[in-house]
């Protein structure tokens, strides 16, 4: 499945329940299923719970693009397209040392 798929998924499975939860909520879902990622890598969960987390991460992550009107696939091609979105090299050549 690809980007845009995945976000037509979400928009015909959850639109209605997105709209009526809100975007604030929405917002707030989607920082709590980020902290059950980031529990799970950090605790060296197996790959199939990490996996089942960034699925939920990704999920929540279409409903906001839906609800704010955002194409995804289309935005990440525009910033990213083939090429760091920064220094616009592939592989990215940024110094990223503090």
């Amino acid at each position: 499945m690809d980007t845009r798929e995945a976000q037509e998924i979400m928009r015909r499975v959850y639109f209605e329940r997105d709209r009526a939860r809100g975007v604030d909520r929405t917002v707030l879902r989607t920082f709590q299923e980020l902290s059950e990622l980031s529990e799970k890598i950090m605790e060296q969960r197996n790959q199939s719970e990490i996996a089942s987390e960034m699925a939920d991460v990704f999920a929540w992550v279409c409903s906001l693009a839906n609800l704010l009107n955002v194409d995804l696939s289309e935005a990440l091609s525009e910033k990213y397209g083939d090429r760091c979105s920064r220094c616009r090299a592939s592989p990215c050549r940024c110094d990223d040392t503090p």
